[in-house]
């Protein structure tokens, strides 16, 4: 069984992220992870990798909006709901 330790926490590019992205979704429309962990999954790349999530406007990357598509998009959005991101210090 599948389980959503089976996921890359941190992926090294946006392109892994993703395709990491993509797979959550269509994992957990077939019912193989929990909203829970799909929240989890989500929200930890939000916090860890949100610089490639996440464009300087505060909207989703063009990349990230283009490739995981408008379906998987809502979805993401719907466990982002009440995520505040960690304030970093600007370089």
């Amino acid at each position: 069984m599948l389980s959503f330790l089976d996921f890359i926490k941190n992926p090294p590019t946006i392109k892994i992220l993703i395709e990491e992205l993509i797979r959550a979704c269509d994992v957990y429309v077939a019912r193989k992870i929990t909203d829970d962990e799909l929240r989890y999954l989500i929200q930890g790349w939000a916090n860890t990798d949100g610089n490639k999530l996440f464009s300087d406007t505060d909207s989703f990357n063009p990349t990230v909006v283009q490739r995981v598509g408008k379906k998987r998009l809502n979805l993401i959005n719907r466990m982002l709901v009440g995520f505040q991101p960690r304030l970093r210090k600007l370089q």
